[in-house]
């Protein structure tokens, strides 16, 4: 495996542990306050706005990891049925594609961040003062890293999953369990 792809797997596992500590503790927050709530009358102060900047992190660091192990959705019921070189060319067109789309979100999203980072834009309604930017400035780093494992995977192909039609998928999947 060439080096770019060891590095970028190391590194997606990290994100991918990080992505599950901040699940577990969106999950741990809205315990407290379901508790809180529920017992005392007093939720956790800004238990939803947490728990939505939380998930902004959820969703968009792991964005490579789901890259690199091809569990992005598909529609395949038409390009199963073509011929692999032709599969494998429409895939590198797909990644040419989402390079371009997806820089071009972090690009304009990398911009929103940096400006409620200058402004000092706090999140709305919250009564904590919790800053926006944080969280804003992780949806371009997140985008950033998925088009570096899709440039990766459009210049080395040999570092992509095998495509797998549903059907074998389904027919591995039944032999595993």
């Amino acid at each position: 495996m060439p080096w770019p792809v060891r590095v970028m797997d190391r590194v997606d596992q990290v994100l991918v542990w990080l992505s599950q500590a901040l699940l577990a503790a969106m999950v741990g927050i809205t315990f407290v306050s379901v508790v809180g709530r529920s017992f005392f009358r007093s939720p956790v102060p800004d238990d939803l706005l947490l728990s939505e900047m939380l998930m902004v992190a959820i969703v968009f660091v792991p964005l490579s990891y789901v890259q690199s192990i091809r569990a992005h959705i598909e529609v395949t019921v038409l390009t199963d049925h073509l011929p692999h070189w032709l599969q494998e060319t429409l895939v590198s067109l797909g990644l040419i594609i989402g390079i371009v789309m997806f820089a071009w979100m972090a690009w304009l999203s990398a911009g929103k961040a940096w400006e409620s980072y200058e402004w000092g834009e706090i999140a709305y309604a919250s009564t904590l003062g919790l800053p926006e930017w944080p969280v804003r400035a992780l949806i371009p780093l997140g985008l950033i890293w998925w088009c570096v494992r899709m440039l990766i995977q459009l210049l080395m192909p040999w570092t992509r999953e095998p495509p797998e039609s549903e059907v074998e998928r389904t027919l591995r999947e039944s032999e595993d369990a």
